[in-house]
């Protein structure tokens, strides 16, 4: 299988992409199709034993009169970058426009002066001159599939004019078409060049550092894996990888929507596209610049666009009959009244071709992809990568989320919260030794006890002889002594534990976390108890979503005193705790039954079944994980929950825009109907208020790419306020 990918400059509008797919799909060799109006862009995958990119190009100039060109060929077998995007030029669109402009401005100008017949006529001729190369080739090919699109409208209107003789209404019409594809076009532009951001944040060229140590300036796409590079100070780093020298601070903004610089030591993972801060990193790559996490973003956005809302499906099957009803009323208004009131036929003609104009679908059918395009855009700007308009429409509707709590209402890696010694030992003596032993070993404990001696900056002393039995504890020799680390369990089977720590270790097992008990044979020392710690911003993240009428469950496979005193904390007061990733999934398909949507928000890694259940999933991590970027419909790149509040308000905002877009376009059309069939509507002020119609419900939808940034939308709730009277219970396990 091959691929080409061809740029077409016509393809500005959903109608535009009908004619497109009537040309190529069922073709010889054509094997898949996919029409990307918002890039004016058509990738097909073919046989190339039965067909060439040449071939297509030429099918597809012959069939539809669209101006295409080859931007990328090649094999199919892998995704990678597409072809650049690169717009006709301004005067190519606006000349004609403009020439028609003037003609109607100097035909007008010479009617009213009394100017001669003839040469009002040749002023007015010239827009129907532009009409009749740019409009009616087009409905001839649309009339020959019997497919009444917006071209055959147009195109009987100006006929229809020119033939009762009324070259200046007709000439108008023409006019104000060209000017409103003009300005859709323009409009369109600006959400296309929120999307093109995304690709053009990497730089082009890069400084690769040769065998002698030398950076030399090379195409970044040229870079391979295991090229060494320089960042210089204020630079933008060329591929993905990880520092292999230096320390500087990077702004991750073009990826996670946060504008706080990060940290970046020697070994720490940094983006193409994101910019170096004061000082110089040499970092090696470890993916090629078509595969970096910027580019398979922008390739996810770019696939979420291409796909369609139910919202948009409904209004696409709505326009494919309303046009035809329309067009057969407009027959009826020609025929009816002369026919059967006696009425004057040209006059009832002309009113016909008022109506015809008046059926034109365009911002009905453009109402809801330039939203959905706008608001994909702007999420992906804020660092939420979402993978079409379906899922952003359904978080809209959800009645409550359900999180997992490790990793994702946590921080995922417990913290020491509590020393307590025995027999008048120090605290810090407690420590000590079990960082000597937990040091030695890989258990996510023990690692954390050394984490927190090094914090205390104490000398943790060497351990020899370690051992360990998993899943209870370890021992090691220091200094002479054998020391244990572990559970209470665990100190039993080694036979260490003294009868005076029964209680107080028994009780401290109670609690929430998990408690270690450090002892040598016969000199017990005390315990540490160990929590993972809740993100920073979860409580004032679920309180905000408490506020927007959306319930918080948390999902663990945790104890039920850790769940509960977590949920405690956060104010959520739907938990089930001990959870296995199946049962974790049957609960979200319960909640659906019983209460509506339910939304999922888990790591993308280990909550698969989970995330698969929810008619919404949501993953934390992107940015850190490739596997987040395939497990959920929403990727919160900057692995932050203060996102989600925003999120839900934009979805929500994204849908109330459609839905008044919608209604807009419908009740012009229904008003200037009732105007055309009593007489008080012409041609011009017909296609006039359509051009009108259009460009609101553009400018509309185009108010989603300022949508408020993600900390500026945060309102500041306190952690553990109950959720309004309106919020959903679920019943607790």
């Amino acid at each position: 299988m091959a691929r080409v990918t061809f740029q077409v400059e016509e393809l500005d509008c959903p109608t535009e992409a009908v004619p497109i797919r009537a040309a190529l799909e069922g073709a010889g060799g054509v094997q898949a199709l996919d029409v990307d109006y918002t890039a004016g862009q058509v990738r097909i995958d073919y046989d190339p034993a039965r067909a060439t990119p040449e071939s297509l190009a030429e099918r597809l100039r012959a069939q539809t009169g669209f101006s295409v060109r080859v931007v990328e060929a090649g094999c199919g077998c892998c995704a990678g970058a597409p072809g650049a995007v690169e717009r006709p030029a301004w005067w190519r669109r606006w000349l004609p426009v403009a020439v028609s402009g003037v003609a109607v401005a100097v035909g007008h100008v010479l009617a009213w002066v009394g100017g001669p017949v003839g040469v009002v006529r040749g002023a007015f001729a010239v827009p129907l001159a532009v009409a009749a190369v740019t409009i009616v080739p087009r409905a001839v090919r649309s009339l020959r599939r019997l497919r009444f699109d917006i071209h055959v409208l147009m195109g009987l209107a100006i006929l229809g004019a020119v033939a009762l003789g009324q070259w200046d209404e007709g000439a108008m019409v023409a006019f104000l078409f060209g000017l409103s594809e003009a300005l859709e076009a323009m409009s369109l532009e600006r959400a296309r060049q929120a999307v093109r951001a995304l690709l053009e944040v990497a730089p082009e060229q890069a400084d690769r550092i040769g065998p002698d140590g030398t950076p030399r300036p090379v195409a970044a796409a040229s870079l391979a894996v295991g090229d060494r590079v320089l960042v210089r100070p204020g630079a933008r780093i060329p591929a993905d990888g990880r520092v292999a020298a230096g320390r500087s601070a990077v702004d991750q903004r073009s990826i996670t929507g946060e504008s706080v610089p990060v940290l970046r030591e020697v070994g720490d993972p940094v983006y193409a596209g994101t910019v170096n801060g004061e000082g110089a990193l040499e970092v090696e790559v470890e993916q090629a610049p078509g595969r970096s996490l910027v580019a398979r973003m922008a390739e996810q956005v770019r696939a979420a666009q291409r796909g369609r809302t139910p919202i948009e499906r409904t209004v696409e099957r709505f326009a494919a009959v309303y046009t035809p009803l329309v067009i057969v009323l407009a027959a009826a208004v020609m025929i009816g009244p002369p026919l059967f009131l006696g009425g004057d036929p040209r006059w009832w003609f002309h009113q016909g071709l008022v109506v015809l104009i008046i059926a034109c679908p365009c911002a009905l059918v453009i109402a809801t992809p330039v939203a959905v395009v706008a608001a994909l855009a702007a999420a992906s700007r804020r660092g939420i990568l979402i993978k079409g308009g379906e899922h952003l429409e359904a978080v809209g509707r959800l009645r409550a989320l359900a999180f997992d709590k490790t990793g994702t209402l946590t921080l995922g890696e417990p913290d020491v919260v509590e020393v307590t010694p025995i027999d008048g030992r120090a605290a810090h003596d407690v420590v000590r030794m079990a960082a000597a032993v937990g040091d030695r070993g890989g258990h996510v404990v023990g690692r954390a006890i050394a984490r927190h001696a090094r914090k205390m900056q104490l000398d943790v002393p060497r351990a020899d002889d370690y051992r360990a039995v998993p899943g209870l504890g370890a021992s090691a020799r220091i200094d002479a002594t054998e020391y244990h680390v572990g559970s209470h369990r665990y100190l039993h089977e080694a036979g260490v534990c003294e009868p005076r720590l029964h209680g107080p270790l028994g009780a401290a097992e109670t609690q929430a976390g998990t408690s270690v008990a450090v002892t040598a044979v016969g000199q017990p020392l005390g315990w540490l108890r160990l929590a993972d710690r809740p993100r920073p911003e979860a409580a004032a993240t679920l309180a905000d979503l408490h506020q927007l009428g959306i319930e918080s469950v948390m999902l663990t496979g945790d104890n039920p005193a850790t769940a509960a005193a977590l949920a405690r904390e956060l104010g959520i007061r739907n938990v089930y705790a001990g959870l296995l990733p199946e049962q974790k999934a049957e609960v979200i398909r319960r909640l659906n039954a019983q209460r509506g949507p339910v939304g999922m928000v888990g790591d993308g890694v280990n909550d698969a079944p989970a995330l698969a259940a929810a008619p919404v999933s949501i993953s934390l991590g992107g940015i850190s994980s490739g596997a987040a970027l395939e497990a959920a419909d929403i990727v919160l790149m900057g692995d932050d929950l203060s996102g989600l509040p925003w999120l839900v308000r934009h979805s929500r905002r994204t849908r109330a825009i459609i839905r008044a877009n919608i209604a807009l376009a419908v009740t012009a059309k229904l008003i200037f109907l009732a105007l055309a069939i009593v007489g008080w509507a012409n041609l011009w002020t017909a296609i006039l208020a359509d051009l009108g119609v259009s460009l609101i419900v553009v400018a509309n939808a185009l108010r989603l790419l300022h949508t408020p940034t993600i900390n500026a939308d945060r309102s500041q709730p306190q952690s553990s306020s109950p959720p309004p009277p309106n919020v959903p219970e679920f019943p607790d396990r």
